[in-house]
Formats: structure tokens, C-alpha cells, sequence
């Protein structure tokens, strides 16, 4: 087996580079203001999960920041599809990645946006997360706040300092003091069998797998409904998990808000639903 088949194979606008060949301009806005988009996108034998969801969810996200795609949402299945060929892990992680080229305020002519995607070896976690609470907060009214744009320096920034606490990632207030998400998932709780997740209009991205996830556990008769809560209400919930596109369902097992830790077990909910995601990704 060659070795570009065991780590990340890349392709540059629909051309295969090899990593060493993988690079951007200095000028690029992606790099000067963080201008641009990406999406991540879970494969299993070749497949990727949701797709046509992913790519929408970036069509829209360039409407919003006035980014121009280049390619069209056939060139970019028809470079997944080639990019996966190269790569025989069964379980990948796709990026997509947007920049938006050089600008000409800093050097030449506007320059061609970059279209970028690879593809990795992947594991879906499996333990159950421990999650601090971040002391930075997002601003729930931010027009990019449901956009994947490349300036996730909030997140970014809160993630490490929770790896630094020797937690497994952070959870995210907004200015209201109420529970966003998590800097790559979403967060969903359980109470009397009852599902609540925070609504769209609390800064959370809206996920992919939260959206089915919701869709999934209605069908299973579970109500689920959209709930602003703060971290002592979440307190008393009789589980808590995170949906996302590389976790899945993953349950949550402590919440650590100052000195203050809260616990949970991974109930009959989670498991239900963790188990029904991996059956439909064939994981």
C-alpha cells in the first residue's frame, strides 16, 4: 500500500499535490484577515456522511460573506470522490477549505481563491467528554455566528486553554450567559426522557448532525425541543451529549464550571442514539 494512502492526501483546485507541494501565498486573506470558509465532513469505506448537507451549508455561508466558490458543487463531489480514492482509511475526515486569494489592497491583482480538500485517517471518540466551561463568550447575534468561517480564533483559543486544564474540549457561553455549544459540537441534554439543545438564536452553529440527530430521535417518539439554559440548569439534567460530523453521538461525562465540577452518566438516550448514528454510517 502506498504511503499517501495511510496519512492526508490533498487536492489544490481538482490537482492532486503531494504535502510538500501544499502551499498558500503570504498575501492570501485567508492568512491576513481570516476571510474564507471550511466544512468537515465524516467518511466511512469511501463514503462521505451527508454531503449534499455540508455543501449547502457552504453555498450558504458564502452568500452570507460575500465569498465567490469557484468550483461547482459537481467539481467538488468529483474531487472528493478522487481525493477518498487515494486514501483507503476506513474512516476519514474530509476538509473542505475556501481562501479568497490575494487581495489587491496588499500586493498585485485580486488573486483566484483556493479550493482545497484532504483527507485523513479519522477515529470517532468513544469516552466519554469532560468539558470546562471557557471564560471567553461569543456574541449570539454575530452575523457569521452560523457560518464556518476560517477566523475561529474564540474557539481555537478556548480549546486549548480546556486541553491545558487536561480536559477534553470547551464549552461555549454566549453573551448572555447562556450555553451556546461546544468549539466543535453541538450540545444536547436530557431531562424526564425529555431532549432539549440550545436554539440558533443562542450563537450555535447549526450542525449537521444536530439536525439529524433531532430528526432521528423523533422518529424514535422522543420530544425534542430548543431551549436557551445556563449551566445551572443544564446541572440537574439526567444526561448530556455532543453531536457532530467527527464525534457523532458522544456522551458528556463532567462539566467543570470554575471550581465547580457537575457529573453525568451516559444514559439509555445517548447510547440509543449513539448506537443508531453508527448503524447509519456503517461505522
Amino acid at each position: 500500500m502506498s504511503k499517501d494512502r495511510l496519512h492526508t492526501v490533498t487536492i489544490m483546485n481538482g490537482r492532486k499535490i503531494a504535502p510538500t507541494a501544499a502551499r498558500l501565498s503570504v498575501f492570501d486573506n485567508s492568512l491576513l484577515y481570516g476571510e474564507g470558509l471550511f466544512e468537515t465532513i465524516l467518511s466511512v469505506n469511501g463514503q462521505p456522511m451527508n454531503l449534499k448537507d455540508h455543501l449547502d451549508r457552504l453555498y450558504r455561508g458564502a452568500q452570507v460573506v460575500g465569498v465567490k466558490i469557484q468550483p461547482s458543487k459537481a467539481d467538488i463531489e468529483h474531487w472528493i470522490e478522487r481525493v477518498l480514492h487515494f486514501h483507503s482509511t476506513w474512516v476519514a475526515k474530509i476538509r473542505l477549505t475556501v481562501t479568497t486569494g490575494e487581495a489587491a489592497k496588499w500586493v498585485g491583482i485580486q488573486g483566484q481563491g483556493q479550493f482545497i480538500v484532504s483527507v485523513s485517517p479519522h477515529e470517532v471518540p468513544e469516552k466519554p467528554f469532560k468539558l470546562l466551561v471557557s471564560e471567553f463568550q461569543i456574541d449570539a447575534s454575530g452575523p457569521f455566528r452560523n457560518v464556518k468561517t476560517l477566523s475561529y480564533g474564540i474557539h481555537a483559543a478556548a480549546f486549548r486553554k480546556a486541553q491545558n486544564a487536561k480536559a477534553d474540549d470547551a464549552l461555549l457561553l454566549n453573551n448572555k450567559g447562556q450555553i451556546a455549544e461546544v468549539t466543535s459540537a453541538n450540545i444536547f441534554w436530557v431531562k424526564k426522557g425529555q431532549i432539549y439543545t440550545t436554539p440558533l438564536d443562542s450563537g450555535c452553529l447549526e450542525g449537521v448532525t444536530r439536525k439529524q440527530v433531532m430528526a432521528e430521535a423523533k422518529k424514535l417518539g422522543y420530544k425534542v425541543s430548543e431551549k436557551n439554559e445556563t449551566i445551572a440548569g443544564m446541572s440537574s439534567a439526567d444526561e448530556v451529549f455532543l453531536t457532530s460530523s467527527l464525534k457523532l453521538v458522544a456522551p458528556v461525562a463532567k462539566i467543570v464550571d470554575k471550581k465547580k465540577t457537575h457529573n453525568f452518566k451516559t444514559g439509555p438516550i445517548t447510547r440509543q442514539l449513539s448506537d443508531l448514528l453508527a448503524k447509519i454510517t456503517g461505522i
